[in-house]
């Protein structure tokens, strides 16, 4: 296992057994085996090996999108909710640990990246979506990731359905 992997799975670790605040940088350099010259070669910060793993899940859900050869709005949801299925121990942990926050900014990273947004409507329209993946996967926690990936693709499915609430009379 690579240094920057080792380093990133003892956070993991150790965020199961004490508050994330409390872990040190020592406590994760020697849980990981590795110098304190080899963490900050691989990372600036404890919340940049949080990112680093939300982006390997990532990269692991656009591969497997990418072997999807009929693609449309529920196989791109359903792709999305199973590699995170895949990884609920870590989201649970990052969400207890008060670290949730990570996923909308990798999210931003990667819907936004490579991309040019060219006017007002294409960007909103942008942050709209990221927004709704990112709410999605946080109430997803909080109700314990008790849905599976197939019941929550048919929920999100629905909601582009719904009537907005203050529209309702």
């Amino acid at each position: 296992m690579k240094s920057k992997e080792k380093i990133a799975e003892s956070l993991i670790e150790l965020m199961k057994k004490q508050p994330y605040e409390e872990i040190t940088i020592k406590e994760i350099t020697s849980k990981a085996e590795v110098y304190r010259s080899t963490y900050y070669r691989n990372y600036k910060s404890k919340e940049a090996i949080i990112k680093y793993k939300i982006e390997t899940i990532m990269d692991e859900y656009l591969e497997n999108y990418k072997k999807i050869t009929q693609k449309n709005k529920k196989t791109y949801l359903y792709t999305i909710f199973t590699t995170f299925k895949k990884h609920e121990e870590f989201f649970k942990i990052i969400h207890q640990q008060k670290q949730s926050y990570l996923i909308q900014q990798v999210l931003e990273e990667y819907f936004t990246k490579n991309r040019t947004l060219n006017n007002k409507e294409e960007y909103y329209k942008t942050y709209y979506h990221i927004g709704g993946i990112n709410g999605f996967i946080i109430c997803w926690i909080n109700n314990n990731m008790k849905e599976t990936p197939e019941e929550l693709t048919d929920i999100a499915l629905k909601t582009t359905d719904i009537t907005p609430i203050l529209m309702k009379k």
